[in-house]
């Protein structure tokens, strides 16, 4: 070949590249679906709330929400939520709910926030969910509450459809910061028509709010599912804690949290312990997998437990979210109560093949007196399902 038809060719080439290059990018850049994604709108006839946005208010003195002109990340406003007593343990966020049909399905999420800390002790964060939420969709369509939409619907308060399809969270518990860029994405699968965007804090100190965004860009693929992989993120809790959800019902008193008192190795495990509550709740830690690669394998699930005086029972527990009408869960085959040194335990069960989440949590039930620690946690994939159902064969080894 000739050099004049080289250079041809690599033009040629370079020109194929870029259009693809503006392609991929004009994809990626979809509309914002958020209302008053900079806070600069007013909600008309009140004093403070800004257009399209709600809050977690629940009556406390404690809980303080605001929007105001303090140094906004751009234009000229800017919200924030403060709180200044952990006695009830509550993750307290703005929030804005989105709607969405067959459009959005087979596509990533994206949900762009921009956060700034100002003493915050605790956890600050940024959620997005992707819901079949057909009662919030409809209350929405009408302009109603959602209690008028289920009598509309004629759907008792028990029975809501209500079915989560992909969670993701980004979390701080850096005391103080900038201005900072968080974001994060999930699958959009069919039949979902809500999405949820919240950012606040479970904790103490106040969180900033400006610039949010919501696109729908082209999926990406799912991480593989490799078998004999560790697909928990810090299963020792020897980090900072960030990489886990935390389920913490409103009961005085009770923790959820990493401890570096007690492990049973490294430095680390998480606590769970309460006294008071009203109702009989589980509180724990999880990790969500929203990898519809999972469909159709085999996992294994292993933790080592140890109970201290624990007057109600701790234990581990799968959900898998897909397109029938409920969860389908799976429950570990033992329970730990009273004292118990630190043990193995391990169970084992196939996902779902319409499954979109996998959901992996480790529980105890609440309020109770005592205390439980979890440590050196995994979730493994082991191949393909088998159709076995019971204990896993490795099991629960002392």
């Amino acid at each position: 070949m000739s050099s004049s038809a080289k250079a041809v060719r690599c033009c040629v080439v370079l020109i194929g590249c870029v259009f693809s290059l503006v392609r991929a990018a004009a994809a990626a850049d979809g509309p914002n679906l958020l209302t008053n994604p900079g806070f600069e709108a007013a909600l008309a006839g009140h004093a403070w709330m800004p257009a399209g946005w709600d809050t977690s208010r629940n009556g406390l003195p404690s809980v303080y929400f605001g929007r105001d002109t303090l140094d906004p990340h751009g234009g000229s406003w800017c919200v924030s939520v403060a709180n200044v007593s952990e006695r009830v343990p509550m993750a307290y966020n703005w929030s804005q709910t989105v709607v969405v049909g067959p459009e959005a399905w087979g596509k990533d999420a994206v949900l762009s926030l921009w956060t700034r800390s100002n003493g915050v002790e605790g956890r600050a964060y940024v959620l997005l969910q992707a819901y079949r939420d057909t009662t919030t969709k409809m209350s929405r369509v009408w302009g109603v509450d959602r209690d008028e939409a289920l009598r509309r619907l004629k759907i008792n308060r028990m029975d809501d459809p209500i079915l989560d399809f992909g969670w993701k969270d980004a979390e701080s518990t850096e005391n103080e910061t900038g201005w900072v860029r968080r974001e994060v994405r999930v699958f959009v699968p069919p039949s979902v028509n809500v999405l949820y965007v919240r950012a606040g804090l479970l904790g103490t100190g106040q969180l900033m709010l400006d610039d949010a965004s919501l696109t729908l860009e082209p999926a990406a693929p799912p991480a593989p599912a490799t078998p004999k992989t560790q697909l928990l993120a810090d299963g020792g809790f020897e980090g900072d804690g960030n990489d886990w959800e935390y389920s913490t019902p409103p009961f005085e008193g009770l923790r959820v949290e990493r401890d570096t008192t007690v492990a049973h190795t490294g430095k680390a495990s998480v606590v769970l312990e309460g006294e008071q509550g009203m109702i009989q709740s589980r509180a724990g830690v999880c990790q969500v997998f929203n990898n519809r690669g999972l469909a159709g394998k085999r996992l294994r699930v292993t933790a080592w437990v140890k109970t201290d005086s624990l007057k109600s029972s701790a234990f581990l527990k799968a959900y898998c979210n897909g397109l029938g009408p409920e969860a389908v869960s799976f429950p570990s085959w033992e329970q730990f109560s009273l004292n118990t040194p630190w043990t193995r335990t391990a169970f084992e069960f196939d996902v779902p093949k319409d499954t979109y989440s996998v959901w992996i949590w480790f529980l105890y039930i609440t309020p109770a007196k005592g205390r439980v620690h979890f440590d050196d946690l995994a979730v493994e994939v082991l191949g393909e399902a088998t159709g076995v159902i019971g204990p896993s064969k490795s099991g629960a080894g002392h």
